[in-house]
């Protein structure tokens, strides 16, 4: 390698102590001559085979441990792109709930009841353009956080992507947390706070908790601003040191991506073997090294080996049987050091805790580690040979080829985008995987291989579809609740703008319900609720809507009526379904309802407006004797 000096060597002295040569005639002067140039002919050529060996069996073993180490490199740095792509995904979650609920939301509240469930920042807080928390997931009492980086940077600057700042000691949390926030704006684009969320140095670099990197192996996130996120040595762990006189860091900035070997003067004095890689979406960049003397111990005892055997090869030049021999052994001990690197190389491979393939440019699979294989399913011999879009349903086999070319078309410095996409198990169960492709190059540019790193997020994707579901849907009856009615609405209302068609709400409360309720109890009143719910979606079609708007009121959205006669027919279907009898465990229960009802275009020309018609056309039925419709005038 170019980056490591080749030491020379030079080969001994011929011992001073050599036989005088006697003057004799031609005769026996022109043999000895011959003999001591070829003699020393032969030493010269032990010695330059013996260096070149060494240089080979180093140059190949410090290859072995860049390749570990760089694949090992491109799997944390998907980790930690994942994670932080989590931590946006749940931060700009939060900023829209406080856009719609305001102050009233409550993210202790969440956090108890496992709506937000990522371990590694369950400290959240929603903070207002003064530094204020507004809500946070823990009890934090009067905080203020408007000297915070992380608040500033967010102010000063109108971003719309995760800021990470520097560590710094929690004033909720009493403990040293790196944070990261989000901008709020107002509707007009000023400033309205940040959304904030912190994880721990140390949780960064738990990452290889399972892979021994060695006593003075190193794992760093570092920031592109100079300073340590979070680095770990050995067991030893630090974080908010400053990174500016590190060899990579100087590196980075002429290379996003590289390996190379570090005399570790900048650091704490111990030479390493370094793979680093900047990060495509954030300021950061992720590095992995290993202890040149742990890593290279047997090959540098093995030269030690050469060496002394070419001493003694120059000692017994004469003896041709003994330097074969030796010759031999020297040989059988350059393979041993080549199997026993890709030993090392297999054993770090198996280790990592994310999915790892080998695949050609054509998309053979060449191999596969022992994760990626238990997250598909399948044996390893099974999908070594393999094609990597076969195991995909053929929509997403379509894409990840296209993916798969855009990576091999680019110049493969930095990581690439990464997707998610499925595969198919096994057992014919969906797999989804958060995937990105490095395109490993030979000396002269072309595709060898491509490195896949694969982690399955078939949870997170559970996680998000059940909070999306939960954020716009009533949880005891499974109707949407208002904030999703409203959506709804407004698409209804945007799809027959224009049109001769109506729009219309019906808004409906149960007449009767709380004496029910406080005869025959909550559990009781719960169970007429849930009731009625079914008996709503009967009456209007698959492209209307049913919601829960709270306690006993719902909402009927009809999305595309011909005339009023429509709207009258659904409300008095519903004052007939709802005053039919219900089964309250064998207690029979009777109930009424007040419909009011409202029409686009011709009572209200926005959703809000709508409504609030609807309501007030409620309250109209209500008191004009209940169990019975009214529309509101236009």
């Amino acid at each position: 390698m170019d980056a490591l000096e080749n030491k020379a060597m030079t080969p001994p002295r011929q011992p001073s102590d050599a036989p005088e040569r006697v003057a004799r005639g031609p005769r026996t002067a022109t043999p000895l001559n011959l003999l001591v140039v070829l003699a020393s002919v032969f030493i010269l050529v032990v010695w330059l085979i013996t260096l070149q060996r060494i240089a080979f069996e180093r140059e190949q073993a410090l290859a072995a441990e860049m390749k570990a180490n760089a694949s090992l490199a491109i799997a944390f740095e998907q980790q930690v792109s994942r994670a932080l792509k989590a931590a946006e995904q749940v931060a700009a979650f939060v900023r829209e709930q406080y856009r719609l609920q305001g102050r009233a939301i409550d993210l202790r509240r969440w956090v108890e009841e496992g709506v937000i469930r990522e371990e590694m920042f369950t400290i959240i807080s929603v903070v207002d353009e003064h530094g204020d928390i507004v809500s946070s997931s823990r009890s934090t009492g009067p905080v203020n956080y408007a000297d915070r980086e992380f608040f500033t940077a967010q102010r000063a600057a109108r971003i719309d992507h995760l800021f990470i700042s520097q560590p710094v000691f929690g004033r909720v949390s009493k403990r040293w947390l790196i944070p990261m926030s989000l901008r709020i704006e107002h509707a007009d684009g000023r400033f309205a706070g940040v959304v904030v969320m912190a994880i721990s140095p140390q949780d960064v670099t738990h990452f290889f908790q399972q892979v021994d990197l060695g006593a003075q192996g190193l794992l760093e996130l570092g920031g592109l601003d100079g300073v340590v996120r979070a680095r770990k040595i050995g067991a030893r762990s630090e974080f908010g040191l400053s990174g500016e006189s590190l060899a990579w860091f100087q590196r980075q900035k002429q290379r996003r991506t590289d390996d190379f070997y570090d005399s570790g003067q900048g650091l704490d004095g111990v030479a390493r073997i370094v793979s680093y890689r900047s990060m495509a979406d954030y300021p950061l960049m992720v590095t992995v090294a290993t202890a040149y003397d742990e890593e290279m111990a047997t090959t540098l005892q093995r030269r030690t080996t050469y060496l002394l055997a070419a001493v003694g090869v120059s000692l017994v030049v004469m003896l041709f049987v003994g330097v074969l021999a030796l010759m031999l052994v020297r040989q059988r001990a350059a393979t041993d050091a080549l199997q026993g690197s890709e030993a090392l190389f297999r054993a770090t491979f198996h280790q990592a805790a994310m999915g790892i393939a080998h695949i050609s440019p054509e998309g053979r699979i060449l191999r596969v580690n022992e994760t990626f294989s238990r997250m598909l399913g399948r044996p390893p011999e099974r999908l070594q040979g393999g094609n990597i879009f076969d195991l995909s349903d053929p929509e997403v086999a379509s894409a990840a080829r296209t993916f798969l070319r855009e990576q091999l078309a680019s110049d493969g410095g930095a990581l690439s985008p990464e997707i998610e996409k499925t595969y198919r198990r096994e057992d014919g169960s969906l797999l989804w995987v958060c995937e990105a492709v490095s395109v490993v190059r030979k000396r002269q540019g072309h595709p060898a291989f491509l490195v896949l790193v694969a982690q399955d997020v078939t949870e997170r994707k559970r996680l998000e579809a059940r909070l999306s579901h939960e954020a716009q849907h009533d949880a005891l009856t499974g109707l949407a609740n208002r904030v999703r009615f409203r959506q709804r609405l407004d698409q209804a209302l945007d799809a027959v703008r224009g049109q001769e068609q109506l729009c219309a709400v019906l808004y409906i409360d149960l007449d009767g319900f709380k004496a029910i309720n406080d005869r025959h109890g909550h559990t009781a009143g719960d169970c007429l609720l849930q009731m009625a719910a079914r008996r709503l979606e009967g009456c209007v079609r698959s492209s209307d809507m049913v919601a829960r708007f709270g306690g006993d009121e719902f909402g009927i959205l009809l999305a595309s009526l011909h005339s009023r006669q429509d709207c009258a027919a659904v409300a008095l279907k519903v004052l007939d379904v709802l005053a039919q009898p219900f089964d309250l465990d064998g207690h029979p229960a009777r109930i009424s309802a007040s419909v009011g009802a409202a029409l686009y275009p011709l009572q209200a020309d926005n959703g809000a407006d709508l409504l609030k018609q609807a309501d007030q056309a409620m309250y109209v039925a209500k008191h004009a004797g209940k169990n019975r419709f009214h529309c509101a005038p236009e």
